[in-house]
């Protein structure tokens, strides 16, 4: 029997008040989004925000490390909080593996609105929210199987050009 492989989900997303959404309603959204991610049984997927860590350190080094680092990473832009549409825009040009969520009040961005996004209702009701986890994970597995069997796979940033990130 083979050992499953551990991988670590980056969570991008508003964690306080914005666009008339407590920070509540964001921690729901979280625990959602993070079953979603854990049903995923091919791998054992850990799943935290981007912010958190054990240690004490310079909270932007910690984020700016976990979005490089993430095997995968979901992005919620509802509300548009500039933080997480910073942060989604680090994660694109390091042209890693990334699935962007966003509620159905939320408009698209301009320069986002390219990449599908996985819809889900504000009101976070229950049948769509079932349904809503199912292809998140859909999503989740199928993007990050790509980018390991496909060395051009690009979320975003290939899609442009030819560009190497920076060391």
């Amino acid at each position: 029997m083979s050992e499953i492989k551990q991988l670590e989900c980056g969570l991008i997303m508003p964690i306080s008040t914005i666009d008339s959404c407590s920070s509540d309603h964001w921690s729901e959204v979280k625990s959602v989004i993070s079953e979603a991610v854990k049903s995923i049984e091919e791998y054992n997927f850990s799943v935290s925000l981007v912010s958190d860590a054990d240690e004490i350190g310079v909270i932007q080094k910690r984020i700016v490390q976990n979005i490089y680092s993430s095997d995968i990473v979901v992005c919620d832009v509802s509300g548009k909080n500039p933080n997480v549409m910073f942060e989604l825009g680090m994660r694109l040009a390091f042209d890693k593996p990334t699935v962007i969520v966003k509620d159905d009040k939320t408009d698209y961005s301009f320069d986002t609105g390219v990449i599908e996004h996985v819809g889900y209702p504000r009101d976070l009701r229950f049948s769509k929210i079932v349904a809503f986890k199912e292809k998140l994970a859909e999503k989740v597995l199928a993007t990050y199987k790509k980018s390991e069997s496909d060395p051009d796979h690009s979320t975003f940033l290939k899609n442009f050009g030819k560009f190497e990130v920076a060391n």
